[in-house]
């Protein structure tokens, strides 16, 4: 038997999460359980937690939702006994499942536990949020441009597909049938981007494109060759520190995460 290990992913750390937050739950009932299940309790930290997380997603902690919470704890009891019965969690597949989603769940932990010893300070966003607007440039001369691209893996495959926009087919769905990019979901729709933004070799040829040109010539990056589309262009107009601050903090979390993860990987013993 193969199970879908997305589906046990979500399923498992949806059952971790609940496990986990329960014991941080501020709110216990009078008693231990709210239900036996085959003698097996149904456990009543649990139980509100679940009708916390809900209540802070915006649903009323009223009878209703008890109910349904309570009905779908007991469901899941039944069918956790007869997996134990049936003794599914002892085969090969569900055993490499359940170690696959813990190995996420424990990579995740760890990395949040490093993000809450090395929060990201006021002084980091500023130094951050000054070193791209020099990137930019004068306000007065930047420019943004709303791009689109199709990536193939050969030059031949990117000289294919501009033969074919020559021809009168459309971007968008070329991008969506063809594109190795996950742009390709968007129609190949990068969004409004800065010259400084994306790689030089592109910026080069983007700067140089009118609205509604495309590339006439594929360009190589070592992600692939890229067949690109400039369709619009308008000054940039530079946020303020506080409208950036959001973006930020997620750069420079994402570079932190890099960093951290780079040097764990250089400070182990590696042998292939």
């Amino acid at each position: 038997m193969k199970f879908d290990l997305r589906l046990l992913s979500l399923i498992c750390a949806l059952f971790v999460f609940q496990e986990a937050q329960a014991q941080t739950s501020s709110r216990a009932s009078n008693l231990p359980f709210v239900a036996t299940v085959n003698g097996k309790a149904v456990d009543a930290k649990n139980f509100e937690q679940i009708i916390k997380n809900n209540v802070a997603n915006g649903l009323e902690d009223n009878e209703q939702l008890r109910t349904a919470v309570k009905d779908e704890l007991i469901t899941r009891q039944v069918m956790l006994q007869e997996v134990s019965k049936l003794a599914l969690d002892k085969t090969p597949d569900a055993v490499y499942g359940m170690n696959f989603v813990k190995d996420n769940f424990l990579i995740d932990y760890l990395i949040k536990n490093f993000e809450s010893n090395h929060p990201i300070t006021d002084q980091m966003v500023k130094s951050e949020y000054d070193r791209q607007l020099s990137l930019i440039g004068e306000a007065s001369e930047a420019t943004q441009y709303l791009v689109k691209v199709i990536v193939m893996q050969s030059e031949t495959d990117a000289r294919s597909v501009i033969a074919d926009l020559k021809k009168g087919a459309d971007f968008a769905q070329l991008a969506k049938s063809k594109s190795v990019d996950p742009s390709k979901a968007n129609g190949g729709v990068l969004g409004w981007v800065l010259p400084a933004q994306i790689p030089p070799a592109l910026g080069t040829v983007m700067v140089n494109l009118k609205e509604g040109d495309i590339s006439a010539l594929p360009i190589q990056t070592p992600n692939g060759w890229y067949v690109v589309k400039v369709e619009e262009k308008r000054p940039f107009k530079i946020p303020t520190l506080e409208e950036s601050k959001a973006v930020v903090i997620q750069t420079l979390q994402q570079l932190q995460r890099q960093n951290y993860i780079r040097e764990l990987v250089k400070a182990a013993k590696i042998t292939n």
